[in-house]
C-alpha cells in the first residue's frame, strides 16, 4: 500500500469505530430518549441506526481487504495464533473486566446492570457471557470480534477458491446471509460476506484508493441506495429473507458512500490527528462500553438522564472522549511490559515506534 491508501484506511477505521460507538452510548439506542423517539430522533437515526450499524460491515470489508494483502497463503495455524493474540486475547480480558465492573455496579452500588440481568442461569450461559463461544457476550459490542475472528479463519480456508471463483463464493455468502443458517459457527454471516467482498477486491487489485474514486464509489453507492429505497417501498414486510437481502443492498449503498466521503475528506482536510487516533482505534473499541458506562454514571449524577435535552451533548461527545482517553491509555501501555500490552490491546508497541509512526504521516 502507498501512503495515500494507508491514510485512507486509517481514517476510515477511525470513522467506523466512532460511529459504531454511537450504537452503544448509554443507555442505548433501544431506550426512549431525546435521540430515540424524542426531539433529536434524527441524530440517533443517522449516527447510530444508520452509520453506526453499517460501519460494522464497512469495517468488515476493510478487514477482509487487509487480510488478503497481508498474505492469505499463511498456514491456518499461524493465522489462528496471530489472530487469537491480536483479537481474542484482549477481547477476553476486556470481557472479564466488563463483567467485573457490572458486578461491582450491581452489588456494591446497588444499581441494576442490564448486562448481568440478561445472562442465563446455566454454566454455558456464563461461559458465553465471557467468551461468546455459542452465544452472545455480556458486553455485546465484543461479540463482533468473536465473529470477525471466525470469519477470518473461514476466509483463509476459502482462499484457494477466492483466487479461482470469487463471484461464486460471494453468491454463496449472500445466500447463507439471507438464510441466516450459520449459527453457532457465525452469528452474523454478513460479516463474512463483507470480508469476502474486501478480500476479493484486493485479489482483483481493486485498491481502496481506486474504489473510493467518486466515479466508482459514489455511483455504486447511489445506485444501491436507490435500489434499496425503491425495494423497501415494494418489499413484503413479513418476508424475513427479503428484509435480509434488502439489508445487504442498503449496507452496500451507504458503505460505498462512506468510502468516497472519507477519501474526499483526506484530500480536503488535515489527517495527521485522525491517523494518530487510528493507532488507538482497536483499544478504543475494546474499552468503549465500560468506559461510556462510567461516564454515564457520572453524567446522570451531575447533569441528568436521557430524557433531557442535555443528553444530546453526552451522546455526541462520548465516542470522542473515549478515543482521547484510549490514546492516553495507549501511551501508558507503550511503556508497559510486553505481556501487559498483549493482554490489553493484542499488540506490542514501543514508545519510539509510536513516535516514528506519527512522523511517517507528517
Amino acid at each position: 500500500m502507498n501512503r495515500k491508501e494507508t491514510v485512507q484506511i486509517e481514517v476510515l477505521r477511525v470513522f467506523c469505530i466512532l460511529t459504531m460507538m454511537w450504537v452503544h452510548v448509554s443507555p442505548g439506542l433501544g431506550t426512549p430518549s431525546v435521540i430515540d423517539g424524542g426531539t433529536f430522533d434524527l441524530v440517533g437515526d443517522v449516527l447510530g441506526q444508520t452509520l453506526g450499524r453499517i460501519s460494522v460491515t464497512t469495517l468488515s470489508f476493510v478487514s477482509g481487504y487487509l487480510f488478503w494483502l497481508s498474505g492469505p497463503e499463511k498456514s491456518i495455524w499461524e493465522i489462528f495464533r496471530k489472530r487469537f493474540v491480536r483479537i481474542l486475547l484482549p477481547m477476553l480480558v476486556w470481557s472479564a473486566i466488563f463483567i467485573l465492573m457490572a458486578t461491582v455496579k450491581q452489588v456494591v452500588f446497588e444499581r441494576q446492570s442490564s448486562a448481568l440481568q440478561s445472562i442465563g442461569g446455566t454454566e454455558m450461559d456464563m461461559v458465553n457471557a465471557l467468551t461468546g463461544i455459542t452465544g452472545t457476550t455480556a458486553n455485546e459490542s465484543l461479540f463482533f470480534l468473536r465473529d470477525l475472528f471466525v470469519a477470518t479463519l473461514i476466509l483463509r480456508l476459502a482462499a484457494p477458491l477466492i483466487r479461482v471463483h470469487p463471484a461464486f463464493l460471494i453468491a454463496v455468502a449472500v445466500v447463507i446471509t439471507v438464510l441466516n443458517c450459520t449459527e453457532p459457527i457465525l452469528f452474523r454471516p454478513i460479516i463474512l460476506l463483507f470480508m469476502l467482498i474486501g478480500a476479493t477486491a484486493a485479489q482483483q487489485n481493486l485498491t481502496i484508493t481506486r474504489l473510493s474514486s467518486p466515479g466508482i464509489s459514489l455511483t455504486l453507492g447511489l445506485l444501491f441506495s436507490v435500489i434499496g429505497a425503491f425495494a423497501s417501498s415494494e418489499i413484503v414486510q413479513d418476508s424475513t429473507i427479503a428484509e435480509r437481502a434488502l439489508d445487504i443492498v442498503r449496507r452496500l449503498g451507504v458503505g460505498f458512500i462512506i468510502i468516497t466521503m472519507i477519501s474526499s475528506a483526506t484530500e480536503l482536510f488535515p489527517t495527521e490527528r485522525l491517523v494518530q487516533w487510528g493507532r488507538s482505534s482497536f483499544l478504543a473499541y475494546l474499552i468503549h462500553v465500560p468506559l461510556i458506562g462510567v461516564l454515564w454514571v457520572v453524567w446522570t449524577s451531575l447533569v441528568g438522564d436521557e430524557r433531557q435535552t442535555t443528553y444530546l451533548a453526552f451522546f455526541l461527545a462520548a465516542p470522542f472522549i473515549v478515543f482521547r482517553l484510549a490514546e492516553s491509555f495507549g501511551q501508558i501501555l507503550d511503556r508497559c511490559p510486553h505481556s501487559i500490552q498483549l493482554l490489553a490491546r493484542g499488540r506490542v508497541i514501543r514508545g519510539d515506534e509510536a513516535r516514528d509512526t506519527q512522523e511517517n504521516f507528517r
